[in-house]
């Protein structure tokens, strides 16, 4: 996993997973969605945004709860739980580096600000992207650890690396995405 990682992901990004996350890059085992449980296979195993696809499965609107960021050069990284507004429940953990050179300056205050997911964003906004996830993959609770992602000793948790990117190719973000055990 680390060889799809290291082709696929800006270095920015994989030194913020490594370093600042502290989640080793060996953890990532491939999966493919036919091995997942039915569950997590329909809520990764598609080329929408996870925002509203989480949205719909939780028949809420989603926010951002940020738990580390920083910003290099034009690439923000930020560490961050997905929580629905209704209960306040955690239905994603998720790792991104945003490309924001990509958006126009009230775009990159509202995304810097934290308050609203990517995937609303581009909503709010009409921007137009394309959603192609690069891999999916199962990951060991004990190699979150040292994340604040709360998954119960001895559980597999499922997710996908994803690229977010204009119609004409231009990236505008590179997301791991895990969804917490049921």
């Amino acid at each position: 996993m680390n060889d799809l990682i290291t082709q696929e992901t800006p270095a920015t990004l994989r030194n913020f997973l490594r370093e600042t996350c502290r989640i080793p890059v060996d953890a990532f085992q491939f999966c493919a969605p036919a091995s997942m449980p039915v569950r997590d296979r329909g809520l990764l195993a598609h080329s929408r945004d996870m925002t509203s696809t989480l949205a719909t499965f939780h028949e809420s609107s989603l926010r951002v709860e940020v738990l580390r960021h920083q910003r290099v050069e034009e690439l923000y990284l930020r560490e961050v739980f997905l929580r629905t507004t209704t209960t306040g429940a955690m239905v994603e953990y998720g790792v991104i580096g945003i490309a924001l050179e990509q958006f126009t300056p009230p775009q990159r205050e509202a995304v810097e600000a934290g308050q609203i997911p990517l995937g609303a964003l581009l909503h709010q906004f009409r921007i137009p992207f394309v959603s192609a996830p690069i891999h999916f993959f199962a990951i060991a609770a004990e190699a979150l650890a040292a994340t604040q992602f709360p998954a119960p000793a001895g559980a597999t948790c499922y997710g996908r690396f994803n690229r977010l990117a204009k119609p004409t190719g231009e990236p505008l973000a590179w997301i791991l995405e895990i969804i917490p055990p049921p």
